[in-house]
Formats: C-alpha cells, sequence, structure tokens
C-alpha cells in the first residue's frame, strides 16, 4: 500500500514538473519587440506602410526567437518597398534595425540568441526614404475610337502616380463603355513607362469594347408561392432596351423592393443569343409570407401602449401585403388603474402592387377607433380609404385616394354623429439613408383631404399637412447627426367649433413638442376647456451622436403653437421645451428613451416627462 502510494506520489511529481517546465519553455519561446517607423511627409504613404507591415500586424503574436523575427523583418522589406511603389515613390528605400543590426535579405544561418532577461522587448526600427513623389505625365486610350460619347479619363496629367488612381481609372473608362451596351468590354492596363529621370509615368489603356447588345429575356428560377406571370411583368424590359450595369441593378433593387425576397441574383449570360440580344437569369429566394411582430411605449405624461401585428407579406402570389394591427394606449394615463380610459384602434392595411400598371399600387386600409380623452375628446368611429400610389420621378413619390368615416365624438359641446366623405392626396420626397434611423437626406411630405357637403358630408372639412425634415452627417458614418424638423397643419372649410374635433389641430406628445402632454397645446374657451385649432406649427432640432457603435446621446429642443385661424396667427404663446435622449441601437432600429422640461411651462404642467418608444423621434 505504502509502495502503491510512493508511486502515485511520485507519478503526480512528474506531471507537476513537465507542466511547469512546459509553461516555462512557453514563456522562453516568445520574442516579444516594438517596432517604430520613421513619420514621412505624406500621410496617405504613412497610412500604407503602416497597411503593410507584418511587424505591426503581428506584433502582438511575437516570433519564437529573434531568427524568426529578422525573418519577419525581411518580409517587410518587399512589402514596404511594394508600399512605396504603389504611393508612387519608384525612388525610394527601406531599411530595417533588429536591435541595432540592419537586415540583410541575403544573410543565412543562426543568429545569436537575444537576452530577453536583459531587455524587456527587442527594439526594431524601420528607415523609410520616400525620394521623389512620381506624377502622371500622360494618358493614352487606345480602341475607343467608335465609342460614342467619347470616354472620359479621370485621371489627370500631373496626378501622383498611385496605384489605387490608375487602377481606379480602368474600372472607370471599363464602366463608360459598358454603360454604351457593351456587356463584354475589357479594358487592359499596359505596363507603365517610367521615366526615372523626370520622375514621370506615362499609362496606356487599351479598350476592346466587344459587341453593343440589347437586353433579351429574363428567365426567373426560384419561385415557390410567387406567381412567375406577375414576375414576369415586373422583369420584362421594353423592346430594345440597351444593356448597362445600371439596368440589371435596377432590376435586383426592384425585386428586393417587393419585400418578397429574401435574395435577389442577377446574372447575365455569358453570350448573345441568336437575335444579338443578352439573356439574363434571376435567381431569388423567397422570404417566410407570415410575420408578427410586438412594441411597446411609455411616456410619463400619457401612459403605456402596446402595439401587436401579424401580416402576409405574398397573399396571393403577386406581392399583395396584408398587414393587421391591434394597438392599445393611454394605459395607466393619470393613475388610472387597468383599462381604464385606454385608446384602442384595429388596423387593417392592404396593398397590391402593379395595379393596372407596373409599379402603381392600390390600397386600402381600414381603420377602427375608441378613444378616450378627457381634456378634448371621445370618439368611436370607422374609417375606409382606398387609393393608388406610384412613384413621380427618383425619390418622388405620389397618391390619390378617397377616404370615408362615420364616427361619434364627444366633447365640451356634447355628442355629434359625423359622415365625411371624399378625396384625399399627397406627395412625398425622400432621400434618405435609412427609415428608422436617418443619417443623411431629407424627407418632405405634402397631404390634403376634401370632404365637402356636396359629396354628402356633415360639413365643409378640407385639410392639409407638409411636414419636413432633414439629416446632415457631420462625423464618421453617423456617429454625429444633425437632424432637424418643421411641421405646418391647417384645417379649413367650417369655422372652429363646426369642425369635428378629430380634425382640429393640437401639439404636445412624444411626437410632437416632448414635455408637454398630448394634445395639450391648444387655445381655450372661456371654460378654459381645450378647443383645438385650425392651424399649427412645430420644429423640433436634435444632435445625435452615437457612440460605442450600439450607444446614443440625443440633446433636443422642440417648439410649437396652436392657432384658431386657418393661417398661423400665432394668437397662442409658442411653448418650448428642451431635453436629452438617450439611443440604444438595435437590428431593428433604435430604441429611443427621452426625457424633456418644457421651457415656459403653464399651470399644471409637470416639470419633466419621460418616453420610451421605438425609432427616432422624426
Amino acid at each position: 500500500m505504502a509502495r502503491r502510494l510512493g508511486g502515485l506520489i511520485g507519478r503526480f511529481a512528474l506531471v507537476v514538473s513537465m507542466t511547469a517546465a512546459s509553461v516555462h519553455a512557453a514563456d522562453a519561446a516568445e520574442t516579444k519587440y516594438t517596432v517604430s517607423i520613421n513619420k514621412v511627409s505624406d500621410d496617405g504613404l504613412g497610412k500604407a506602410l503602416e497597411g503593410s507591415s507584418t511587424l505591426i500586424e503581428l506584433k502582438d503574436r511575437p516570433p519564437d526567437d529573434v531568427t524568426a523575427l529578422r525573418r519577419r523583418a525581411v518580409e517587410d522589406l518587399a512589402r514596404l518597398q511594394k508600399a512605396l511603389r504603389s504611393s508612387g515613390y519608384y525612388d525610394g528605400n527601406v531599411s530595417i534595425e533588429v536591435d541595432g543590426e540592419p537586415v540583410d535579405p541575403k544573410a543565412q544561418g543562426p543568429i545569436t540568441a537575444y537576452d530577453d532577461d536583459a531587455k524587456k522587448a527587442v527594439p526594431v526600427k524601420v528607415k523609410v526614404d520616400p525620394g521623389p513623389l512620381y506624377k502622371i505625365r500622360k494618358v493614352t486610350v487606345t480602341g475607343s475610337e467608335g465609342l460614342k460619347p467619347k470616354l472620359n479619363t479621370m485621371l489627370k496629367s500631373g496626378a501622383p502616380a498611385r496605384a489605387a488612381d490608375i487602377i481606379n481609372e480602368r474600372r472607370n473608362l471599363l464602366d463608360q463603355v459598358m454603360r454604351q451596351g457593351h456587356p463584354f468590354a475589357v479594358v487592359d492596363l499596359k505596363p507603365a513607362t517610367v521615366d526615372h529621370a523626370a520622375h514621370m509615368v506615362d499609362v496606356t489603356f487599351a479598350v476592346d469594347a466587344g459587341p453593343a447588345a440589347v437586353i433579351g429575356p429574363v428567365t426567373v428560377k426560384g419561385l415557390e408561392h410567387t406567381d412567375p406571370k406577375f414576375i414576369a411583368k415586373r422583369t420584362a424590359f421594353k423592346p430594345d432596351t440597351k444593356y448597362s450595369p445600371a439596368a440589371l441593378d435596377g432590376l435586383r433593387d426592384d425585386l428586393r423592393s417587393l419585400d418578397i425576397f429574401s435574395s435577389v441574383k442577377v446574372t447575365p449570360d455569358a453570350q448573345l443569343d441568336a437575335q444579338g440580344r443578352l439573356p439574363v437569369t434571376v435567381e431569388v429566394v423567397e422570404r417566410e409570407r407570415h410575420f408578427i411582430g410586438f412594441g411597446a411605449n411609455y411616456s410619463t405624461n400619457d401612459g403605456a401602449g402596446a402595439t401587436a401585428y401579424w401580416g402576409d407579406r405574398n397573399l396571393f402570389g403577386g406581392g399583395e401585403r396584408l398587414k393587421l394591427e391591434a394597438d392599445v394606449s393611454g394605459l395607466l394615463d393619470q393613475g388610472a388603474s387597468g383599462l381604464d380610459g385606454a385608446d384602442y384602434t384595429f388596423t387593417s392595411n392592404f396593398l397590391s402592387p402593379d395595379f393596372l400598371e407596373r409599379h402603381q399600387d392600390f390600397t386600402n386600409n381600414i381603420t377602427v377607433t375608441d378613444e378616450h380623452d378627457p381634456d378634448t375628446f371621445d370618439k368611436k368611429g370607422a374609417t375606409i380609404t382606398a387609393g393608388i400610389s406610384r412613384p413621380l420621378a427618383k425619390a418622388l413619390k405620389g397618391n390619390l385616394g378617397w377616404e370615408i368615416e362615420v364616427s361619434r365624438i364627444k366633447d365640451q359641446d356634447g355628442t355629434q354623429d359625423f359622415l365625411l366623405n371624399g378625396p384625399t392626396a399627397g406627395i412625398g420626397y425622400d432621400t434618405t439613408d435609412d427609415l428608422l434611423n436617418p443619417t443623411k437626406g431629407v424627407r418632405v411630405a405634402v397631404n390634403g383631404t376634401a370632404f365637402p357637403k356636396f359629396l354628402g358630408s356633415n360639413q365643409n372639412v378640407f385639410t392639409t399637412s407638409t411636414n419636413a425634415s432633414g439629416y446632415l452627417n457631420l462625423i464618421g458614418e453617423g456617429d454625429l447627426v444633425l437632424a432637424g424638423r418643421a411641421g405646418l397643419a391647417n384645417a379649413f372649410g367650417s369655422s372652429l367649433e363646426d369642425l369635428p374635433a378629430d380634425r382640429r389641430l393640437y401639439a404636445g406628445g412624444g411626437g410632437s413638442v416632448r414635455g408637454y402632454e398630448f394634445r395639450s397645446i391648444s387655445p381655450k374657451d372661456d371654460d378654459g376647456d381645450l378647443t383645438g385649432g385650425r392651424s399649427a406649427i412645430t420644429g423640433s432640432i436634435e444632435l445625435r451622436y452615437r457612440f460605442l457603435n450600439d450607444f446614443g446621446i440625443v440633446p433636443f429642443f422642440d417648439a410649437g403653437t396652436v392657432s384658431r385661424d386657418a393661417m398661423p396667427s400665432f394668437d397662442e404663446p409658442i411653448r418650448y421645451a428642451a431635453g436629452i435622449g438617450f439611443r440604444y441601437y438595435t437590428s431593428f432600429g433604435p430604441i429611443r428613451a427621452d426625457i424633456a422640461a418644457p421651457l415656459n411651462p403653464r399651470h399644471g404642467d409637470d416639470p419633466v416627462a419621460f418616453y420610451v418608444s421605438i425609432g427616432q423621434a422624426f
């Protein structure tokens, strides 16, 4: 027993000894080092040198010994020399010293071990002498004589002879030739002529345009639920459409815009057909048809809200989209418990693309509401709208429709039943880069409705609204964005008292002037009740700062006023508010939390208000 125990102890000691030895060997196998490169006057060259250096790239993965470190330095000599030439410095020189000894790429044999105990890290010094910057003397393009319009070169005489710029010029020339309808064009970059005495470079591009072509038949693969006839209509080009990469890119983007495909790949054939046309193959992967979602919001002024929706993005196989949504808001408002005083809305939205003609959509919306607001009005109603929308130009879209609404509205003057019946119209311009989190571009939307008595409406009710917002990217890719918006709305056709209360105008709340309760910015009657107005002006400005990729801070300023007259008369004070917001950026949009304070509060206004929702304020 004692002998067996002694054997076990011996084996354990051996394992511990071997483990310690292996750890010591691993530590000893690393030769740490520092790297320094002398500064050059050309910042672009400096970045190119640092990006080419394996000594810098692999600094956190030190080699086993100094011999391996020198091999790494030898590799860097060639890489850095290439970076010099690529940046236009054809006479430049690079030298590297490892612990004060020059690196010779021809040297062979072992190197004396480095005394790592004497120094913490091996110093590596890289010295770069760029020499003169070579420039472009002449750019020659051959083989393009029959092309119209004439090819235009971006690379000009006197420009630095950088490899990246020369390669980009080749891409520029190729794009121009292909835009003229030549799908198989080739632009060959001939070996450059370098004049070392004059420090100049001559560049020659040889163009082989190949045959011109029109876009031929389009074959679509991968359809499952989608109707092939619908896609054939959507993908068809007009006869004799000249080939261009932009035309195929437009086809791809157009199919993606239907929101029924998760992947769209457009590939032109490798040769023309017998009619001299270029056939095109489109490979698609269909998305899941059905989708569901949930949302929530909260503000200290107006309570909590929740949204749930279900949808089908390809209802009948022709890209028809149906979305059913239920919304409840005003939960726990003013300290109410449970569902007392909450607002309910049920909405059905239907869209059918390519209605009667390509790129024209038919829309139909049904909304049923039950609203309760003790300060303004209660409403029970149903609204049906139908219309068409279509693009009018790039980034410009218009719509025409018809709206019918029946409602029962209770306000301080009593309960009334209303019927509104009439046309609607709108136009929108949008160049922004993202729906929920824009960082650049502008949005402008102008909308109007007309409900005259001669069409059966109880009252003559006409409304217009104009909303504009702009986004300026100040730093990075959305790291600092200046955003602003302005809105003007009007309601006219009848006196303020005769207008349905829900068509009158109010301001205040998370989507308007933060810091004030929803619909609390409004003219008042002699009894102090909020009446709404016939014109409203609102505006906001935000500075959106994003950091650590997922987080953001947004100081903001809001203002707004509502007037009794159909045109703003500023008979009511302009209400101002300021605050700060916090953002958490997710794949489905930013989560927004805003704290706002009225700057000129009225009696009874809360000192601060807190809002939580999804998406930017505008």
